[in-house]
């Protein structure tokens, strides 16, 4: 019964005073490129996580058409992190004009956000 009651406490909390647990996200060509900059995001301690997966892409670029692979990154992180997080991607994306979009969390776990401030130091 205790454990039900704090449970829904926690997800309460989040309700009420919202989520400070965001999502920054990027695309690179390889994954190579994408652990590199994951890995000096994390050294850094700008970022608690990152994830990457293949994904095909189509955009335009310079009047083209462009069909590539790409890898997707998501870079998990405080609110309070997203601008030395974007600037810091700035400096290290290897694309003239990267993707870096920040999403917002609306909720989250509990235990995960307190995490990611702990690694974060947010």
């Amino acid at each position: 019964m205790f454990i039900i009651s704090a449970t829904r406490m926690n997800y309460n909390l989040l309700q009420l005073y919202g989520c400070n647990v965001i999502i920054v996200y990027t695309t690179v060509e390889k994954s190579e490129q994408a652990e590199n900059i994951a890995q000096i995001l994390l050294t850094e301690r700008l970022v608690a996580c990152a994830n990457m997966w293949p994904i095909h892409s189509m955009y335009t670029f310079n009047g083209k058409l462009v069909k590539s692979a790409e890898i997707g990154v998501y870079l998990k992180t405080g609110i309070d992190r997203q601008d030395a997080v974007y600037n810091r991607l700035v400096e290290l994306h290897p694309y003239e004009c990267p993707a870096i979009i920040t999403m917002k969390i609306d909720q989250a776990h509990l235990p995960f956000v307190h995490w990611v401030h702990e690694q974060t130091g947010s």
